[in-house]
């Protein structure tokens, strides 16, 4: 088979340049778009410290946010920061007090806290 004829598609990664401003009209009628078709009006807050502790892990170039069911059975988004390969940062490599190389955990976020967590819009 000549390769003209196949259908070759590449990996297309994200980067740290995905998102853009899109307004405060666009952003309504895309949220009313939303619930108008799934009957689901809610909307989650995350805090900026953990929002800055994912984007400041080495090699973070954004977020993944998931949909999520938690352990009371709620609704809820899970995120996890994502590497250059796009990736999840699930381990990112640390220096010690004592000097030594080591490893960590890389940050999997969630835990809104009462009132400020989902809410109906």
């Amino acid at each position: 088979m000549l390769k003209s004829k196949i259908d070759i598609k590449e990996k297309v990664l994200l980067d740290e340049t995905v998102g853009e401003d899109i307004g405060y009209d666009l952003g309504v009628s895309m949220v009313k778009a939303f619930y108008d078709q799934t009957g689901e009006g809610n909307a989650q807050f995350v805090g900026k410290n953990i929002l800055n502790k994912l984007l400041e892990q080495p090699g973070c170039i954004g977020i993944s946010i998931y949909n999520a069911i938690n352990e009371k059975g709620e609704k809820t988004f899970v995120l996890v920061g994502l590497d250059k390969e796009n990736n999840p940062i699930l381990e990112t490599s640390i220096v010690t007090p004592e000097g030594l190389l080591n490893t960590q955990k890389g940050i999997v976020a969630d835990r809104s806290k009462g009132e400020h967590g989902w809410f109906a819009l």
